[in-house]
């Protein structure tokens, strides 16, 4: 009977010793895969909300000095500070492109459509001379930032797009910055009253994924979106590209690529090019 007690009294033991191991261990679990997650979270930045918030107060002003813009030579120029470069905005529907032709004619930098989403179905593609166009500027000194055509009715629509222009421009000398285009279609279009907030989400999205990888990132946009769609204040970090075709850029609210017209002409361009002025240099 001495026996029986005895292994009955090592089985309790043996069981409660296991037991307890077995706690440690989902212990020891539990702490480790907490510890991963707060580790997740420190390396993942926040989500951006799904909309934008109204602005709090007005953007920054226009801080150029009116008065000192003036036409020379078929461009526009800008005799203050910052200085200005001069530049273009090209895609494949400006055909063949005779790039030292454009650098002769005083062109300094050139915005290159990379892709575009279709504004019925959604999908998406490529310029089809997005690496010719790249190349041609980068080998006659004129410096390279791209944009993407937006069709983006969401944050994961404009992330899809921010990863689409990454891959295509991986090992490219990309020195001016990737813009978000988002624009509004005249007819049928599957975007047809988008909400300004959910607009406005999309471009930091979009910026936000650009980024992260080391590149500037910026947003297009004319007087009426800048006005009534956009909300500036929450877009103030990137670059700001407005397209005003006039004389001089009377829009209030700061920027710093001006697009003023869609009709000039440059050598080397066998049909009409957008024309830009740029006041922010590589680095800023």
């Amino acid at each position: 009977m001495k026996a029986v007690k005895r292994d009955r009294s090592t089985r309790r033991l043996t069981r409660s010793f296991l037991l307890v191991a077995a706690c440690f261990a989902v212990l020891f679990l539990a702490f480790e895969i907490v510890g991963k997650l707060s580790q997740k979270e420190k390396e993942t930045p926040p989500a951006e909300p799904a909309v934008e918030t109204p602005p709090a107060r007005e953007p920054a002003p226009n801080p150029y000095d009116l008065s000192l813009f003036r036409e020379e030579g078929g461009f526009i120029v800008y005799d203050g500070e910052p200085k200005a470069r001069q530049g273009i905005d090209v895609s494949a529907h400006q055909g063949k492109i005779d790039w030292a032709a454009v650098a002769a004619a005083g062109v300094e930098f050139a915005m290159i459509r990379v892709g575009y989403r279709g504004y019925t179905e959604g999908s998406t593609s490529l310029d089809e001379l997005f690496y010719e166009n790249v190349a041609g500027a980068r080998e006659n000194g004129i410096e390279v930032g791209v944009y993407f055509f937006s069709q983006s009715l969401d944050r994961e629509e404009a992330e899809e797009e921010a990863e689409i222009v990454l891959r295509a421009i991986e090992g490219l000398d990309i020195t001016y910055p990737i813009i978000y285009d988002w624009e509004e279609i005249i007819g049928e279009a599957r975007t047809d009253g988008m909400d300004p907030k959910v607009l406005t989400g999309c471009a930091r999205a979009f910026c936000r994924r650009i980024e992260r990888e080391g590149y500037r990132a910026g947003v297009y946009f004319n007087q009426a979106f800048g006005y009534q769609h956009y909300n500036l204040v929450a877009l103030e970090e990137y670059v700001l590209w407005l397209a005003q075709y006039a004389p001089v850029p009377d829009f209030r609210y700061g920027f710093q690529i001006w697009q003023y017209s869609s009709t000039g002409r440059v050598d080397g361009i066998d049909c009409d090019v957008d024309l830009n002025l740029s006041f922010w240099q590589p680095g800023e």
